[in-house]
């Protein structure tokens, strides 16, 4: 009566595991590109945003 192992290599490791660091780095870059081309606005470079317009109301002071 003795006792038998059974040697079993691993399974390889997946696409995953072996890809996972190389496509976040990928879509870190194209989440960078796509983000810094929104920020340029148009081919005319960026718009200008609009002020507040000057308020109607008078203050009044304490008599």
């Amino acid at each position: 009566m003795g006792v038998k192992y059974v040697i079993v290599e691993p399974d390889p490791p997946g696409w995953w595991a072996r890809n996972k660091f190389k496509t976040v780095v990928v879509l870190a870059v194209a989440a960078v590109v796509y983000l810094q081309g929104r920020d340029n606005g148009s081919a005319d470079g960026p718009q200008p945003r609009p002020t507040p317009s000057p308020s109607a109301s008078v203050s009044r002071s304490p008599q």
